[in-house]
């Protein structure tokens, strides 16, 4: 599912509602560099913060000039280091009630270079097998389950021939939280689905699924549909899906303006979603998080037509897609390479308050 990469929202709202906990900064001096307080994740309890009140309208007797510009809040959150890049896997957990574990059902690599202000993101079949194909059929989305998310950070790595630095899993109840949240998102859909097996919520059963060709805007429980849904046109449709979707909420909902007015956005997914990210890095991550958007991302999947992976029969009968490596290093680099070479933004982002949107019925 698509909630894998969605830790952009995860971190920018983390990042955002650090700086609305924080006390008042002190005014900074020539000698003094504000900071910013982080407190740990779940020390943070939903609260309605006070907003500081804008400054009054200028009296006829003064002049306009003379009110101060209001500063821009991100400021007040350090800068990530330009020559520090990192990279996040965003994990979709397939977890259903009263499982303790999971597996991934989506796989996302997003490898963030600050210099450039870009985004690469790579997706990571669930079927990919990490062992001996033939004899140990072992897929991918078992290993946060069997051996841990670190292990499986450590796979991801020698798979992409990525360094991966940290790890954000959502669930499907989360997923649909999250969209919720901020009201829904608009989504064009390419062509009609029709999926008569969409498995039912308690996986007894089937509830099929079913929307029409062009622009649509969806509420969680039909977006977690659109991402996970592939009898009809697979799994490798699916993970182009799962991109779009990840795409559209960065571009819709990764703004200052809807985070300032999000601060129930950490309760409210408080027990869906878990990571290893530091909380003293978090603000400044979210910060370099809103200057990247859509279109300085750059979007890829391993597939068989381009000869990086191929279906495998396993001797116990399973179905597995052994990696050509060598090609998936050279593709995930020339991603990134692509990435980098993209226009410098023209702007840093400006915090201005806005009503959040309501979520979708």
């Amino acid at each position: 599912m698509a909630s894998a990469g969605i830790v952009f929202v995860v971190v920018a709202v983390i990042g955002v509602l650090v700086w609305l906990r924080s006390a008042d900064p002190p005014t900074p001096t020539a000698e003094t560099t504000p900071t910013v307080a982080v407190p740990r994740p779940q020390a943070l309890t939903p609260v309605v913060s006070a907003r500081t009140p804008l400054p009054p309208l200028p009296s006829p007797a003064v002049e306009a000039s003379a009110t101060p510009e209001a500063p821009n809040s991100l400021d007040l959150i350090a800068d990530w280091p330009e020559d520090k890049p990192f990279s996040v896997l965003f994990l979709g957990l397939d977890r259903r009630p009263g499982e303790g574990g999971g597996r991934t059902d989506a796989i996302i690599l997003a490898h963030i270079e600050p210099r450039a202000r870009a985004a690469t993101l790579v997706s990571i079949p669930r079927d990919v097998c990490v062992a001996n194909c033939r004899t140990d059929p072992f897929r991918i989305n078992s290993v946060w389950q069997e051996e841990g998310p670190d292990a499986l950070r450590r796979r991801v790595a020698n798979l992409l021939g990525v360094q991966v630095d940290y790890w954000v899993t959502l669930d499907f109840n989360g997923f649909k939280r999250l969209v919720d949240f901020f009201g829904g998102v608009d989504i064009d859909v390419e062509s009609t689905i029709y999926d008569p097996s969409y498995p039912n919520a308690t996986d007894t059963g089937f509830e099929p699924f079913y929307v029409e060709a062009g622009p649509n805007h969806f509420n969680g429980d039909m977006t977690l549909r659109y991402v996970r849904t592939r009898h009809q046109d697979g799994a490798f449709a699916r993970e182009v899906r799962q991109q779009q979707v990840l795409l559209a909420l960065v571009e819709q909902v990764i703004s200052p303006q809807t985070l300032v007015e999000s601060p129930a956005f950490l309760s409210e997914l408080s027990n869906a979603f878990e990571s290893n990210l530091p909380p003293d890095l978090v603000p400044s991550m979210a910060k370099l998080g809103m200057q990247i958007g859509s279109a300085r991302t750059v979007s890829g999947a391993i597939r068989p037509e381009d000869g990086m992976v191929r279906t495998v029969i396993a001797d116990n009968g399973a179905y597995v897609l052994q990696p050509n490596v060598p090609l998936i290093h050279a593709y995930t680099a020339d991603l990134m390479r692509r990435s980098e070479s993209l226009p410098a933004p023209d702007a840093e982002p400006q915090v201005e308050l806005a009503n959040r949107q309501q979520p979708a019925s």
